[in-house]
């Protein structure tokens, strides 16, 4: 009975025959030997008994006060290795480890051996396999940025091989104009086929008045690459100075120059002008199809600088032309009503205004053209063609009161597209009156330049043509320049500033008129 009872007390565990094989340390075969002996007697204490301790049933084992009985787990052999800092092996399960650690303590005796292994193993491995995941999401990251950073600041800091430098250069009046070269390094064929066709051209100019006074003019095109240049003439010098490439426009971009005297603003502190007297100025049309300015003051610098209207992000029809009489701008709305802005600087930096003509429906994308009708610009002429194709002059005059005109000498003679262009002169047979000589310039159906004019009272005349208006390309652009005329400011008298420019094979041909007939004075050095 004694031996009974010892097999059965409390804190024997049946599993203690299969935990004993499971063993750390160096000792592990001494250990194995040991837990096999101690098995052997107890197995012999029992043969010797009188009978044998039954099984607990069910009941009883839920009994908390019923002595527990050791039921040893299966031997589950295992591989043992060391450390890398030290010789004593490990068990390669160590969650096993742990299962058996906990047993041992659950019961009131001590087991004959204890793991080792402080820190499982399965710890270690995913800690270096997260450090390595880590450090490769990091790694990508890093790369992503610094590619990103690159590709941008390459965008803003890079140079942008694509825009070309602006230029200056000084050419003597008259000198022909530089060939295009192509890619091969031969010169285009002058067939009309392989000519560059100039989309628009516009002048502007002005009197510097005095005993050494001189005149002044103002070119302006686009190139192939669809950038912006200007040639300046001098008569004082008797040279051209040509900046290329001074902006970037929409290919084919209408083009209206105009020009400005600063002496017209003197002591009207909402006007600031940075000390020029004299300023050209050039409205064109950006790929957004937003009116844009750029201004040339005679002080410099050369390639100019943006303007004032670029800020307003007034929006043209998509095929719109535009017109340009300081401080008048004319332009066709998305919708095809013409529209008109004016510089008035009723408050300080508030000064580009805008609104609507009332005038009859225009074809769209019909050729404007504004010119002073009458001395000290009470009155302007816009020239603008209806939906019909008729030519019709709308005047307005300096309270803004319009009226729309006909006649037989253009309003149903001038093709649809047609390229037409208009200037003003003074009356020189009667100072006083206020009229001015009007002339509208304008190409037919076999691409032969017209002139119709008014004169006088007796309204328009014409059509006539002249010599010097022979060898115009198809479909050429016109322009034409006016003086500056502007409130207590009247026009310069006489005709020296009445030119026009058109194309001619390669070149720019400039023209003048002396009030009776147009001469050939030469062609104007471009760059195509």
């Amino acid at each position: 009975m004694a031996e009974n009872s010892s097999a059965s007390a409390p804190g024997t565990d049946p599993l203690s025959f299969f935990i004993s094989n499971l063993y750390t340390g160096s000792g592990s075969v001494r250990l194995q030997q040991m837990g096999l002996e101690r098995i052997d007697e107890e197995n012999s204490s029992n043969r010797s008994s009188s009978y044998l301790t039954a099984l607990p049933t069910w009941e009883n084992a839920r009994n908390s006060e019923r002595h527990r009985i050791h039921i040893p787990q299966p031997l589950v052999l295992k591989r043992a290795h060391p450390r890398p800092e030290s010789r004593d092996p490990i068990l390669e399960n160590d969650a096993l480890s742990k299962e058996v650690g906990e047993l041992n303590r659950s019961g009131s005796q001590r087991s004959i051996f204890k793991s080792r292994a402080s820190t499982p193993t399965h710890d270690e491995r995913p800690c270096h396999r997260r450090k390595l995941f880590w450090l490769v999401v990091f790694g990508v990251c890093l790369l992503s940025v610094v590619t990103i950073l690159g590709a941008v600041l390459g965008v803003y800091l890079g140079p942008k091989h694509s825009d070309p430098i602006p230029t200056v250069t000084q050419i003597p009046a008259g000198s022909p104009p530089t060939p295009t070269v192509t890619v091969g390094g031969e010169e285009p064929s002058p067939s009309p086929s392989a000519l560059s066709q100039i989309a628009s051209v516009a002048v502007t100019g002005w009197s510097v008045p005095g005993s050494m006074g001189y005149n002044v003019m103002w070119l302006f095109w686009q190139n192939t690459e669809g950038y912006l240049s200007r040639a300046a003439y001098n008569s004082s010098t008797g040279n051209w100075t040509r900046v290329n490439n001074f902006v970037e426009a929409k290919r084919g971009t209408p083009l209206a120059a105009t020009a400005l005297n600063a002496e017209w603003y003197t002591d009207q502190e909402n006007y600031t002008f940075m000390s020029t007297q004299y300023q050209a100025n050039i409205a064109f049309i950006d790929g957004k199809n937003h009116l844009n300015e750029w201004i040339f003051p005679d002080t410099g610098p050369e390639i100019g600088r943006p303007g004032p209207l670029s800020q307003q992000k007034y929006t043209a029809r998509e095929d719109s032309k535009i017109a340009s009489y300081w401080p008048h701008l004319v332009y066709q709305g998305t919708s095809g009503e013409i529209r008109g802005a004016h510089y008035a600087c009723h408050e300080k930096n508030e000064c580009w205004h805008e609104r609507v003509f009332s005038t009859t429906d225009a074809r769209n994308g019909t050729h404007l053209v504004v010119t002073p009708m009458q001395n000290n610009l009470s009155s302007l002429g816009l020239f603008y063609q209806e939906k019909g194709g008729r030519m019709l002059v709308y005047t307005e005059d300096e309270d803004e009161i319009g009226a729309l005109w006909e006649n037989a000498a253009f309003s149903e003679l001038i093709p649809s597209n047609a390229s037409v262009a208009a200037f003003s002169t003074t009356r020189t047979t009667f100072p006083a009156d206020p009229n001015l000589n009007n002339y509208l310039l304008w190409r037919d159906a076999s691409d032969t330049i017209q002139m119709s004019w008014r004169d006088d009272d007796s309204g328009w005349k014409g059509p006539i043509t002249y010599p010097a208006f022979a060898g115009a390309e198809h479909n050429t652009a016109l322009a034409c320049l006016t003086g500056l005329t502007f409130p207590n400011a009247p026009l310069q008298t006489g005709t020296e500033l009445a030119r026009c420019y058109f194309q001619t094979g390669r070149a720019l041909r400039e023209v003048s008129f002396d009030g009776d007939s147009w001469n050939i004075v030469g062609v104007v050095p471009i760059d195509f």
